[in-house]
This record gives structure tokens, C-alpha cells and sequence, in this order.
């Protein structure tokens, strides 16, 4: 007999509605997500209470909860090597500049401005002359490379960022690659030195080796400046995916680059208000120049151009016309007992276009300070901002320059002492003691 099958009759109206069991699995599930979301954000909270527990005084730019409160400047300096000439497996403890990059991180304006410095700049060295800007590092490390650029371009830069071409390579794939458009076939081989840069025309997704090499490139029409060119396209690369929600998965592998192969004075809760307030901002907020020049000199010198620099400075890290700095005068009196510390100072007055009346030495003063007799007060913040004079006071005075700054006693010029990141091997070979002498492996 043939049985027929019927569905079981509709609840009635109103009549609550039956609910099939849900399998055991499920509340094991459940609960598991629930406890590592519970877990995330314990983890989460407790590294904030550490960080705010243990991390020193924020400084002058940085505030709690990781975020900006000031402009922000930092000097960025990639590394080269020195190779022997007699041994190439043989790196001499010498280390010039490839790339130098002037940083200014503004939340007033929500902008990040970049100005990339030829390493063929043609810049007076403190102790050393006329010379490439990249020689610095090689004549004195990164504090008379930091010393030098600030004297070029009128820009404090409280901090730094040295990075070695391996930890630059490191960085590249501890992100996952970077994207880069390649505007032609570029080929190159350094057999002595280890450097082959072979990459075709088109949109390619590079690893560190790769990217850097792009970057070194500098065997066409335009030479550094082009380099310096694909120097800025990676790093905006680079930041593209420093910007992409999935980099939060590579967080360990970047943190372990900036702790093997990175040497900077920016504490781990300033690199992250630093990522925080980039991650933040729109698209467009980043702006890019090449220190304005020419090429000229026996050299191969990068000349700087004095009226356009200071338009560019004034510009990208005061926020000002460059016009508001031209008119401007001001004295300066050295009161530091047994030396003369207006070498600095005076050297990046004039790179702002402050016209310099007066030097004299002055009596006894402890404090520094800059004194505002008349004029635009923007001034005296942008002079201030230069010199790191921490008091401005105003005395009106009708004659005379518009300004006074009086060096104290205890006024210290100069950046913390800076640790070259490099690794050198150990070597039979004498290292050179100055860049002139340094062997030709180190100029791609």
C-alpha cells in the first residue's frame, strides 16, 4: 500500500513559532569567538596602560593618546655601503647618505610634507668645507649630517631616521611588496659591488631587492635627480600599504625591521602616533619636492637655488610666504663663555633670507632668548622654531633691527649623538679616512 507523505500543518495565527535545534557545535563556536574578541581587546587595552605606564614624557609634539600636537620634523637618512676595492666581500666602516629626506609632520594644516635633498647637493659641512651633502655622514655620522642639513635649509630636526639599504630592503617585504609603474626597461650590473637591476616597462609588484634596486637606479638622462624621482615613487608606494587595514597582520615583522636594521631617537608610542596620524589622513595630504638646483661644478654637484629653497622651506615646514622672512632684521650676541655658538645660528638665518645687522659678543646670560622689538610675530615663532629658542619675549624698541637673539651661556647647538645602523666587516683593509678616498663602489 502506498503511503503518501504530507508536510506537517502551518502553526496557527499568533502561535509561537517553532525553532529547530541548533547542534552542539555551535555554542562551542560562539563562545570561542567571544573569547578571543575578549582576548583582542584585553590585549589591546593592556598594551595602552603599558605604554602609558612606562613610556617617558611624550615631548614637545606628542601628546596622549598617541596623537600630534605640534609640527613635527624628522630627518630621514638611508644608508650606503663603502665596498673595498681590493675585496668586495669587504665593507668599510664609512657610510654616506643614498637618500635624505627633510620630514615635516603638520596636524594643524593635516599635511605631510617630504622634501627629497639630491645626495650630489653641493652644502658647506661644518669642520669641513664645501663638499656633497652625502660625504657628511662619512666625515662625522648622523649628527654632523643633521647638523649640516639644518644649517642648509633653516629646519630644526629634533628627530632622525637612519635606515641601512638592508633595512630598507627588509621593510619592503615585511609589508608584502610594494606596487611601482616603470616607465621603462631599466638594466644595470655591478658585479664587484653585487648590484643587478634588471626590471621591465609596466606595473610591477617588486620585493625589497627589487624596489631598492629601482630606487638606486641612476644610469639614464636625469642621473640622481631621477633616482631621487623613483626614491620619492617608492616611498610613496611604501606608505600606500603602510595605509591598508591588512599591514596590522605584519605589525610584528615591520616592528623587528625597525629594531635590527633601523637607528632613530622616536620612541615605539612616537612611531605609532606618527603611523596614526598618516593612516588618518585623505589622500592628497602628502606633499612632495626635490630641493630646487642645477647641475653644475667639476663635480657633478646638485647646486642649490637660494631664492627658491627658501620659498620651498618657508612653505613646506613654517607655512609661511617666504616674502614675510625677506625684510627681516635682527642682532646677534654671543654670551657662550669659551666658544663661539653663532656659527649655526647664523648659518641658517641666511638660509631663511633673515638679514643678519649685528654680531657682537654680550654679557653674561644664561637663558637664550629672542627678543621682539617690532614687527610680525610670525617671525620670531619661524626664527625660534629654527634656533630651538624656547623664550620669546617682546621689548618694543623703535630703532634698530627688528629683533635681538642673545645666545646664553648654556645654549648647546647639535642633535643627540646618532648610532650608524650599518653592520661593517671586520676588515684587513684600512678604512678611508674621509670620502674623498672612499672607494667608487660606494657612488651608485
Amino acid at each position: 500500500m502506498w503511503v503518501m507523505a504530507t508536510s506537517p500543518p502551518p502553526p496557527a495565527a499568533g502561535a509561537p513559532r517553532s525553532v529547530p535545534p541548533r547542534p552542539p557545535w555551535f555554542r562551542v563556536v560562539r563562545w570561542s569567538l567571544y573569547g578571543s574578541l575578549l582576548a583582542f581587546a584585553c590585549v589591546i587595552g593592556g598594551a595602552a596602560v603599558w605604554i602609558a605606564l612606562h613610556a617617558a614624557p611624550s615631548g614637545p609634539t606628542f601628546g596622549w593618546p598617541l596623537r600630534l600636537t605640534g609640527r613635527t620634523n624628522i630627518l630621514i637618512m638611508g644608508l650606503d655601503r663603502t665596498v673595498s676595492d681590493r675585496d668586495p666581500r669587504v665593507i668599510y666602516p664609512v657610510s654616506r647618505t643614498d637618500t635624505l629626506i627633510a620630514a615635516s609632520f603638520d596636524p594643524a594644516s593635516r599635511r605631510i610634507s617630504l622634501l627629497s635633498i639630491p645626495r650630489d647637493t653641493r652644502a658647506p659641512i661644518p669642520g669641513h668645507g664645501f663638499d656633497k651633502i652625502n660625504a657628511a655622514h662619512a666625515y662625522g655620522g648622523g649628527a654632523l649630517a643633521v647638523r649640516t642639513v639644518q644649517n642648509l635649509l633653516g629646519v630644526r630636526f629634533p628627530y632622525y631616521i637612519e635606515i641601512s639599504e638592508r633595512g630598507f630592503v627588509h621593510l619592503i617585504d615585511a609589508v608584502g611588496g610594494v606596487t611601482l609603474r616603470i616607465d621603462q626597461d631599466l638594466n644595470y650590473d655591478d658585479n664587484w659591488d653585487g648590484l643587478h637591476i634588471h626590471l621591465k616597462k609596466g606595473n610591477r609588484r617588486l620585493g625589497g631587492r627589487d624596489a631598492v634596486g629601482y630606487a638606486r637606479y641612476r644610469h639614464d638622462a636625469l642621473g640622481d635627480i631621477g633616482r631621487v624621482q623613483r626614491q620619492q615613487q617608492l616611498l610613496n608606494a611604501l606608505l600606500d600599504e603602510l595605509r591598508k587595514p591588512r599591514v596590522v597582520l605584519r605589525a610584528q615583522r615591520i616592528l623587528n625591521v625597525f629594531h635590527d636594521d633601523v637607528s632613530t631617537n622616536l620612541r615605539p608610542d612616537q612611531l605609532i602616533a606618527l603611523a596614526w596620524f598618516g593612516a588618518r589622513l585623505p589622500r592628497g595630504s602628502l606633499v612632495r619636492e626635490t630641493l630646487p638646483g642645477r647641475f653644475g661644478g667639476y663635480a657633478g654637484y646638485w647646486l642649490p637655488d637660494p631664492a627658491q629653497d627658501r620659498a620651498v622651506v618657508a612653505r613646506m615646514f613654517y607655512g609661511v610666504d617666504p616674502e614675510v622672512l625677506a625684510h627681516v632684521t635682527i642682532e646677534v650676541l654671543n654670551a657662550t663663555p669659551g666658544r663661539d655658538a653663532s656659527a649655526d645660528p647664523l648659518a641658517r638665518l641666511d638660509a631663511l633670507g633673515v638679514r643678519v645687522v649685528r654680531v657682537a659678543t654680550a654679557a653674561d646670560a644664561a637663558e637664550t632668548v629672542l627678543i621682539v622689538h617690532r614687527g610680525d610675530p610670525r617671525v620670531a615663532r619661524v626664527i625660534a622654531a629654527a634656533l630651538d629658542v624656547r623664550r620669546i619675549i617682546a621689548r618694543p624698541a623703535g630703532d634698530g633691527p627688528e629683533l635681538t637673539l642673545i645666545l646664553g651661556r648654556h645654549y648647546l647647538d647639535g642633535p643627540p649623538v646618532i648610532t650608524d645602523p650599518s653592520q661593517p666587516s671586520a676588515a684587513s683593509d684600512p678604512a678611508p679616512r674621509h670620502p674623498a678616498a672612499a672607494p667608487r663602489h660606494s657612488a651608485h
